[in-house]
């Protein structure tokens, strides 16, 4: 019988890290279907590139838990209702999401630099991942407030995007 390497409380977290991971790839495709609608199709490919990273993000950690002798749970997310009316929008909650992210997995490593060692320097590659996420919307989110009410400057933002 396989020896489970996580504690409880480690393998909790994970989990916890592990639904916001998919519950990010819907918010992202979510935005996409919304911004599409809105005929911004370069914010449209932006979220949905977004969204395949996030599940990638999620095959990371499943296959973390499951060589650490556990099994990774399948979540269950809830629906996203964010109403997006704008690329701004779009922004906003992307940036706020990766905030709220970063803060999940700071707290989850701080638990597991007094656990397990080798769950923290798991975490840290997401911790980095996660600060340059918050960054990156951050500068999107300057150059967007550039653009202010100018149509063709936001659609010009959007071409970027």
């Amino acid at each position: 019988m396989l020896k489970n390497l996580l504690s409880k409380s480690l393998q909790s977290g994970l989990q916890e890290v592990l639904q916001m991971e998919l519950y990010q790839s819907n918010l992202w495709k979510h935005t996409a279907n919304h911004l599409q609608r809105l005929g911004f199709f370069g914010g449209q490919k932006y979220f949905l590139k977004e969204s395949a990273e996030e599940l990638t993000h999620y095959q990371m950690i499943v296959d973390f838990i499951n060589d650490m002798g556990s099994v990774a749970e399948m979540p269950t997310i809830e629906a996203v209702k964010d109403k997006i009316e704008s690329i701004g929008d779009a922004l906003e909650i992307a940036y706020n999401t990766e905030v709220e992210v970063l803060d999940m997995y700071k707290k989850l490593y701080k638990k597991a630099e007094d656990e397990d060692c080798t769950v923290g320097q798991f975490l840290l590659q997401f911790i980095l991942l996660q600060r340059q996420a918050v960054g990156a919307y951050s500068d999107l989110i300057s150059r967007y407030q550039k653009c202010g009410k100018n149509e063709a400057a936001i659609l010009e933002f959007d071409e970027y995007l």
